[in-house]
């Protein structure tokens, strides 16, 4: 299958099942919360940050180091991914649990590289956690089927299982495009609360 019409494929299917899904929500569950941000009274622009710095939330410098090759597989994904170069951190048994692609390294490669070939891709990475095996990444992935400077792109929240090894063996996600308005001004990347 070519590439282009693989990523178009993937978008596709990622935007209706958010349509439909909402849309289902909304007309089984009369008392439903409002699913768009539309119905919500939504009057916030939704802000793409772009100064900020990726938080690693680890225990230890073994987690720490897990947290930085996560890191460098996203830098390699809006670079040059390849099955060769995936292979350093992505195991030759890699289960895709993403209802997006099938198994194994190829079809990353294809994706992200039909991106990189045509579009100036950006993975921002907002937030690592690590602990133990797992892994769990809170990314904005932009311009992966366009070159708009104004792309707010799509919201994920990735998770990773280590095998022995120290490569990515399964993946799971959760996505979400990114909205031009909001219910709320808090953004969907920034870390507001302080602590004390």
């Amino acid at each position: 299958m070519p590439l282009k019409a693989l990523r178009l494929i993937v978008v596709t299917l990622l935007t209706l099942t958010l349509l439909v899904g909402g849309a289902k929500a909304q007309q089984t569950d009369p008392f439903a919360a409002p699913t768009r941000a539309w119905e919500q009274g939504a009057i916030y622009q939704n802000t793409i940050p772009t100064d900020f710095e990726t938080h690693i939330i680890v225990n230890n410098d073994a987690d720490r180091a897990r947290a930085e090759k996560i890191i460098e597989l996203y830098r390699l994904f809006e670079t040059n991914p390849t099955d060769e170069t995936l292979r350093e951190f992505i195991s030759d048994r890699y289960i895709q649990h993403s209802v997006m692609l099938p198994n194994g390294r190829q079809p990353l490669a294809e994706l992200f590289g039909g991106s990189v070939e045509e579009y100036p891709v950006a993975i921002d990475i907002h937030k690592v956690i690590v602990v133990g095996d797992w892994a769990m990444a809170h990314v904005n992935f932009r311009n992966l089927d366009n070159d708009s400077p104004e792309d707010k792109g799509m919201a994920a929240v990735d998770m990773y299982l280590f095998d022995s090894d120290g490569k990515v063996a399964e993946h799971w996600d959760s996505l979400q495009l990114v909205p031009s308005h909001s219910p709320n001004p808090n953004g969907m990347f920034l870390t507001l609360f302080e602590g004390e």
